[in-house]
């Protein structure tokens, strides 16, 4: 199923004007715009949208936009619609939910003759079943999400009789022809006429990305830092990119700081830009703007954050010390780190479709099968504090109390153990054949 049907006019099923909802802005992006965006990447490639007229405002919404790729349609409810004999995917202009839920959605078996309803099917269903079969539909909707499948044989019929999408369903109900399928998506919501529609609709994705981190200290911690500060930077023309270009320019200061003899202010700004790294993904996600070549902007830009913190660390306390064992353990760090850097970003390139750098804590996917070594069962065990929003925060108090010393040796320490861990990777997927790939 690639073909969409936008409902952007007549009655909805939770009787309201569907024509009221297209143009509607949050999360710095139009409601159509968003809802085209979201059905595409479930699979769709073609969609018709109806409209009160054919001069609607809806289409300067969505041009030159070159993240739409598919073919649209416009036509408006005086028209006759041409539908071929396939199922359709029907989707009112006031629906927002995720591209998984409708990719679950049109993946179903679906008969000719049926009309099929997406139903959030917890508590308080808006329709009464019968096995699958959908016998009565309450008023205003309730918790039918606002998608459906039907074939064009169904919709030319109704359509042509100039039936609301309402009246449509309501009468497929009647005719024993409606069946129910279960969302399965993380979130969803129908806009409506409450004036707090918009805020209410951004709250809720908001509220969805800030689930989607990683760790406890992230989920708990850093999120209530880069959520608002995600939500003030939606509202400015800067791209992810930017945002994560200039967080770690922001991150690059650690190692200056810490050169100057100032390891406190030093590990300040790593944690600062640790905090502030979810932020450019945070608004990828809210802007419907995710892509590979994001991911790896993000990730590239991030090595120079933790490569200044490899430099300043043993130069400042050189030039303190004047001991010659700084700059050896440095030298050694940098050298890990850049070995690291080149294995890890081949890594993603040859056994991934990910250009984040998360991903490579996946590698255990491939590798676990085999036999696993006494080494590595330990270094699994540490291998969360690996992670920077757990040692940027560490590296504060550790260079409160220990100084230079402390950081630059657990730093050392951690540098060997991750070589080790990277060495072991690198000689079991030697027998792994690189096209048996870790989906992102």
């Amino acid at each position: 199923m690639d073909h969409a049907i936008v409902v952007a006019a007549g009655i909805g099923i939770e009787d309201t004007d569907l024509s009221l909802y297209g143009n509607i802005e949050f999360g710095a992006l139009a409601q159509i715009k968003r809802l085209i965006i979201t059905a595409q990447r479930a699979g769709i490639s073609h969609f018709t949208i109806i409209t009160e007229d054919s001069d609607s405002q809806l289409k300067d919404l969505l041009a030159h936009d070159k993240r739409i790729e598919s073919s649209i349609i416009w036509t408006t409810t005086q028209e006759n619609i041409a539908f071929d004999d396939i199922p359709y995917l029907i989707v009112q202009s006031n629906l927002l939910t995720t591209p998984q839920a409708l990719s679950d959605f049109i993946d179903q078996e679906t008969e000719k003759a049926e009309i099929y309803i997406l139903t959030d099917t917890s508590d308080d269903l808006w329709v009464r079943t019968n096995k699958d079969q959908v016998e009565e539909m309450a008023p205003n909707g309730g918790k039918a999400v606002g998608a459906f499948i039907a074939s064009g044989e169904i919709l030319k019929k109704y359509f042509a009789d100039s039936k609301s999408l309402y009246e449509m369903i309501a009468e497929l109900i009647n005719e024993g022809r409606a069946k129910y399928s279960k969302f399965s998506g993380k979130y969803w919501m129908r806009l409506n006429e409450d004036h707090d529609t918009a805020k209410n609709a951004e709250d809720l994705i908001f509220n969805y990305v800030g689930k989607t981190a990683t760790g406890w200290i992230s989920i708990n911690i850093n999120s209530k830092f880069s959520l608002p500060t995600s939500r003030q930077l939606i509202k400015t023309p800067l791209t992810p990119n930017m945002i994560s270009i200039g967080i770690n320019i922001i991150g690059s200061l650690c190692g200056l700081f810490y050169a100057l003899g100032h390891p406190v202010i030093g590990a300040l700004f790593m944690h600062i830009a640790t905090v502030l790294d979810r932020c450019d993904g945070e608004v990828a996600r809210v802007k419907l703007m995710e892509t590979k070549k994001g991911q790896w902007v993000d990730t590239v830009s991030d090595q120079f954050t933790v490569l200044s913190f490899l430099i300043g660390v043993p130069l400042g306390y050189y030039l303190i010390s004047h001991k010659p064992i700084a700059l050896i353990l440095g030298g050694i760090n940098v050298s890990i780190f850049l070995f690291f850097v080149m294995w890890s970003f081949y890594f993603l390139t040859r056994y991934t479709n990910s250009g984040s750098l998360v991903t490579y804590f996946e590698v255990d996917k491939l590798v676990e099968p085999q036999k696993t070594s006494l080494m590595r069962k330990l270094i699994k065990i540490v291998r969360p504090l690996g992670r920077r929003n757990v040692y940027s925060a560490a590296f504060i108090l550790i260079a409160a109390v220990g100084g230079y010393p402390w950081v630059l040796g657990i730093t050392t320490i951690a540098a060997i153990l991750f070589f080790i861990h990277s060495f072991e990777d690198i000689l079991k997927l030697r027998r792994i054949k690189p096209d048996k790939q870790i989906q992102d």
